[in-house]
């Protein structure tokens, strides 16, 4: 039984650093989690506290998903996730509506043990450094798992005025509230904000000229 022990903690330490220092497969996301619709959106609430509860990959994975995933039409059918995708991505939809043209957002996760930016073509996380950035995100969160920074990349908006700017933030409001409400069906709560150091996130998360933060994203469980 001892030895038994020993080996199921060794895998529980494996798994912990398994990801760090390079790219995550995410698992795929489910049709059905256990929560309607309504009730998911009566259940969610903002939190500056977190408890000390892990959330599990596949959760991340539906959140993700939820605020920057694809979705792909099949015939008269519309198949649910990433793993349906053909060479046809002309016929992808993405889980939020797009005001402009091409998708121009781009969304990074900041865990303890790094940050990535989430691919959602490929639905997976590309490493870009093994950094602690959530406090240097300015989460006001206390205790949080990890926190989601929504970016608009300007370089797919020309012609930048106001209106293109109101454009940017009302897609990643939507992102958010998406996430809020696949978080609250896992028992995830979440914190927004706005005012946060953008010239800091820019320099960690090596965001290229014309990118810039909108919003982040605490989130932990409760």
């Amino acid at each position: 039984m001892k030895n038994v022990m020993i080996i199921c903690l060794s895998c529980l330490f494996a798994a912990s650093i398994a990801y760090a220092g390079q790219d995550i497969e995410l698992p795929k996301t489910k049709a059905k989690i256990g929560m309607d619709i309504m009730q998911a959106m009566e259940s969610r609430a903002a939190s500056r506290s977190f408890s000390e509860k892990k959330v599990p990959l596949k959760v991340i994975s539906t959140i993700l998903w939820a605020g920057y995933g694809i979705i792909v039409e099949s015939g008269d059918k519309t198949v649910h996730g990433y793993d349906a995708m053909s060479g046809a991505t002309s016929r992808n939809r993405y889980t939020i509506p797009w005001g402009w043209g091409d998708p121009y957002l781009k969304v990074y996760l900041l865990l303890k043990t790094g940050a990535y930016e989430y691919l959602p073509q490929e639905h997976k996380l590309k490493f870009i450094t093994d950094k602690n950035l959530i406090v240097k995100s300015g989460s006001g969160g206390s205790g949080a798992f990890g926190v989601i920074v929504i970016a608009a990349d300007f370089n797919e908006m020309p012609n930048y005025n106001e209106d293109v700017n109101n454009v940017a933030f009302l897609s990643a409001g939507s992102a958010s509230q998406n996430m809020y409400v696949a978080g609250a069906a896992y028992n995830i709560q979440m914190l927004t904000q706005v005012s946060i150091p953008k010239n800091s996130i820019k320099k960690e998360l090596n965001m290229s000229k014309g990118v810039e933060p909108l919003t982040i994203l605490s989130f932990g469980s409760y």
